[in-house]
């Protein structure tokens, strides 16, 4: 088994639902290796996001993760984001980011209610697995909960940016109903 992190870090407060964290406990159960992203979520600007792109470490965990069979990502809504719970967005950012489509994200990418990564200032930004790649992996599994990401995992549903969910009851519920 090899774990391959997607995006970069949120910020440098790990806690129990980052990709650092996570990765590092898939292996501590099932063995095999992780290999890390070793850098942040957004950066300041274009510029140095290809600086990270462009460095050996991390062209190499590109290359592991191309060759993915499944990947696990976290279905992110809008009004309920980790990236305004950690203080990456404001308020006038997710206002931006819904004037332009936005109804949810995977991995830092923002998506329109079709499952189409929206223009926005943060798509040249961000350090993760594009969202036209991970259609391409054989097994995308989301995970979400809670009714207020209905949108959010109908449009990653509707751009088949994942194959399978894994929720609480709640959101089932909401889903089968919409």
């Amino acid at each position: 088994l090899t774990v391959v992190q997607a995006m970069g870090s949120i910020d440098s407060n790990i806690t129990h639902v980052d990709a650092l964290e996570l990765g590092r406990s898939i292996v501590k159960l099932w063995g095999g290796e992780f290999l890390t992203l070793s850098t942040p979520a957004f950066t300041l600007d274009k510029k140095t996001r290809d600086f990270f792109l462009a460095s050996g470490q991390i062209k190499s965990v590109w290359q592991r993760m191309k060759q993915a069979d499944a990947a696990l990502v976290g279905v992110g809504g809008l009004a309920s984001s980790v990236y305004i719970e950690r203080g990456v967005l404001n308020s006038g950012d997710v206002a931006q980011l819904r004037d332009s489509g936005a109804v949810g994200e995977i991995c830092g990418r923002f998506f329109d209610a079709a499952g189409r990564e929206c223009k926005t200032r943060w798509r040249d930004r961000i350090i993760s697995v594009e969202l036209d790649y991970l259609k391409k992996i054989p097994q995308v599994i989301g995970v979400a909960a809670g009714v207020d990401r209905v949108p959010a995992v109908l449009g990653a549903v509707r751009g088949g940016l994942i194959k399978s969910l894994l929720t609480d009851e709640s959101l089932a519920q909401a889903l089968l109903a919409s």
